[in-house]
């Protein structure tokens, strides 16, 4: 086999590596593209909840229509928002320091009244206080993820369950 032969068979066998890996990838990516949006959208989402003083437009928006406090009239923005900051008007700003953990994110199928989607559990830690967990349920609505189900995952039955994920939503939907 000549030098040029050689060559040619190495950039061919080469080709044929880095073919065959970019192919064993192109199933996680688009996973870990999806796993990285609904993280981000659970994080603040639940940060412009919980951080004092909330932030109702953030929140609206991170919502599904039906999953806003003004769903029975039609869940639209400016409603939403207006109802939160109703709720939110005697919240005291405060400076405690949260952090917030989503992880758990998988498939949660539809209920009779909510769709099928993403979950996630949010856990949030606060100095001082007992840490504590939200399961969120996140659908694609208008191209983004959004907030389609929240519950309190705290109950004394989690208490010892690393991932209540797919129970709390199924029981609370």
């Amino acid at each position: 086999m000549t030098p040029r032969h050689r060559n040619l068979t190495a950039s061919v066998a080469i080709c044929a590596a880095l073919a065959a890996l970019s192919a064993c990838n192109s199933d996680s990516a688009p996973r870990e593209h999806t796993t990285g949006q609904v993280t981000a959208a659970a994080r603040t989402y639940i940060s412009a909840w919980l951080h004092r003083p909330s932030q109702p437009k953030t929140m609206c928006t991170l919502e599904t229509k039906a999953a806003r406090p003004n769903a029975d009239d039609g869940g639209d923005l400016a409603g939403c928002i207006r109802t939160y900051e109703d709720y939110f008007k005697d919240q005291q700003p405060s400076s405690a320091d949260l952090t917030i953990t989503i992880s758990h994110v998988q498939d949660v199928p539809a209920t009779g009244t909510r769709p099928a989607g993403k979950g996630a559990l949010a856990t949030v830690r606060e100095d001082g206080v007992e840490p504590f967990r939200y399961a969120l349920r996140l659908v694609q609505q208008d191209g983004r993820w959004r907030i389609a189900q929240r519950a309190e995952a705290d109950e004394s039955r989690y208490a010892h369950t690393e991932d209540p994920v797919a129970d709390v939503l199924e029981r609370t939907a």
